[in-house]
């Protein structure tokens, strides 16, 4: 499970965050905050949110797993690395991690570099037309809300992502959450079950957790310095 934890990491073209919930991983982030000195255990009192992001080690150094626990002016933040997991945060990892590593679509021939995609199809937009609609930057974009279709491409057998692609009733929908949270307003329903089933493999708790990252990462883009 550990080298399948890591082959997935590997895998990643970027960081990746997501919220968790009540489980092996949760569980273990708040264990590692009881035991620090000055920790309360008061917070166990709060509707805790908890967040992880994975970040790829640079050259030989292993890949970095970001954690966080939050709830009103309470921030609690550590790292774990893979071998502080044990069998059954690890597989709640590798279920996480499943929706950020798509899969190549049918192949199609090339002379000496295979396109494992169709061209961009008709309503999707590219990272940069989704990053620019929704005020995020790229890493935030592709950390935060899964793409829709990808374009591969294959050279000597090595295989390299080209292009992330974002549907554009999707993107729309999250700039709609936007306004609306503006406004005052907050998600209805309607939209988690059209971002499940957009982005979220139908999961519709995955889709609240997509909704609340991005109009978190969001409303920090146009927090005034």
């Amino acid at each position: 499970m550990t080298s399948k934890l890591l082959e997935m990491i590997d895998g990643l073209q970027d960081e990746v965050f997501f919220f968790v919930e009540d489980g092996p991983i949760k569980d273990k982030l708040i264990d590692r905050y009881l035991v620090e000195d000055d920790a309360h255990s008061e917070i166990l009192d709060f509707d805790l949110d908890a967040s992880v992001r994975i970040t790829r080690g640079e050259g030989s150094a292993p890949p970095a797993f970001e954690s966080r626990l939050e709830a009103d002016d309470f921030e609690y933040r550590t790292t774990f690395f893979v071998e502080d997991f044990d069998t059954d945060e690890r597989a709640e990892l590798i279920d996480r991690l499943r929706p950020h590593c798509p899969v190549p679509l049918k192949k199609e021939a090339g002379a000496g570099r295979n396109i494992l995609r169709k061209k961009k199809g008709q309503g999707l937009l590219n990272i940069s037309e989704a990053s620019k609609a929704l005020g995020l930057s790229h890493r935030a974009l592709k950390a935060l809300i899964p793409c829709s279709e990808i374009r591969v491409a294959e050279e000597g057998g090595d295989k390299t992502i080209e292009e992330y692609y974002w549907q554009k009733d999707l993107v729309d929908r999250f700039e709609t959450l936007w306004a609306g949270k503006k406004e005052g307003r907050g998600h209805t329903s309607a939209d988690v079950t059209f971002i499940a089933e957009c982005c979220c493999d139908g999961d519709r708790q995955w889709a609240r957790d997509t909704i609340a990252g991005f109009l978190k990462d969001r409303g920090k883009s146009t927090d005034p310095c």
